[in-house]
């Protein structure tokens, strides 16, 4: 009989067997690993390590399938790239460290994973106290709240924009800089995207499997695109003129198209016509580039960075 195990227990568990281990596993190796994790029965089994494998996609973990040949032709094993979830050394030296250190008070996300991600690259701490302008505020109340209502099918309530919503969450995305939480809202009766930091006061759960996540949920074509959250705000300037070097230029030349490149360098660094109606979203997407970017213009758009900046520097 297998032993009572919560479903997201047994995620952690097989997300640590499949970045452990360099070859891929078929899902009777994965069994043999997991000792009485997953029911006995094939069938049963399958079906929940397919539960498994949505939720982890669900929260923006892929895990790849390869057919294996041989005596084994035919058969599926499957394998998670660690590589997405390891940060290598990047050789910062203090300076570098100390502004990405701010950079990152600027998207930190909760109270800790700032300081873990800088742990991470390798350096000590270039500033004696914490910096404190904060975007996004996931605190240890919403986060396992949330993440229960996408893994456990649980039926989330809270207050947002003044109304009391009823959201079957489908799944949990960071982009531009923000939380969102998409699901289907009983208010609205369709699916909506709320962004996290907007929900208001607490956020209380259901029980378990109150609903099933549909066929063919697509989590990151259901929030809007770095691009798509730039564009949509009411700033009085649409584009700003940034100039990215050539450490980052054709990273950013790749997300935004040859379309937003208005001129490129000799020594490899470009101008970009980068949409900036939502402020917000444009800094915290600059910030992220810490010192390999500037904005050149228009004033009122470099202006605001430059206060923005000013400010962070004079909190610390």
């Amino acid at each position: 009989m297998a032993a009572r195990i919560s479903q997201p227990e047994r995620m952690i568990n097989l997300l640590a067997l499949l970045v452990q281990r360099s070859q891929p596993l078929t899902l009777k190796q994965i069994r043999q690993e997991l000792v009485n994790q997953y029911p006995d029965g094939d069938s049963a089994a399958r079906a929940a390590f397919e539960r498994d494998k949505a939720e982890l996609r669900a929260l923006g973990i892929p895990m790849d399938m390869i057919t294996l040949g041989g005596d084994k032709a035919g058969e599926g094993a499957y394998t998670v790239d660690r590589r997405q979830f390891e940060i290598g050394d990047l050789g910062l030296n203090e300076d570098e460290r100390s502004a990405l250190q701010m950079a990152i008070a600027t998207v930190r996300i909760g109270a800790s994973h700032g300081d873990e991600a800088l742990w991470k690259l390798g350096g000590e701490r270039a500033l004696d106290r914490p910096t404190t302008s904060v975007n996004i505020q996931m605190d240890d109340k919403q986060m396992p709240a949330l993440a229960a209502g996408v893994v456990e099918h649980r039926t989330l309530q809270f207050s947002y924009k003044g109304q009391e919503r009823q959201v079957d969450p489908y799944g949990l995305l960071s982009r531009g800089g923000f939380w969102y939480i998409v699901g289907f809202d009983h208010l609205r009766k369709a699916q909506r995207v709320f962004r996290v930091d907007r929900i208001e006061g607490e956020i209380t759960n259901g029980d378990a499997q109150s609903f099933s996540r549909p066929e063919g949920f697509d989590l990151a074509k259901a929030v809007p695109t770095e691009l798509e959250l730039l564009a949509e705000g009411d700033g009085d300037d649409a584009v700003a003129k940034v100039l990215v070097d050539a450490t980052l230029a054709q990273r950013v030349k790749a997300e935004f198209g040859d379309g937003a490149v208005l001129r490129e360098r000799s020594d490899g660094a470009i101008e970009f016509a980068i949409p900036c109606a939502n402020l917000s979203a444009f800094r915290v997407w600059l910030f992220a580039m810490v010192d390999r970017a500037e904005v050149l213009g228009p004033p009122r758009v470099r202006e605001h960075i430059v206060s923005h900046l000013k400010k962070i520097a004079m909190s610390n």
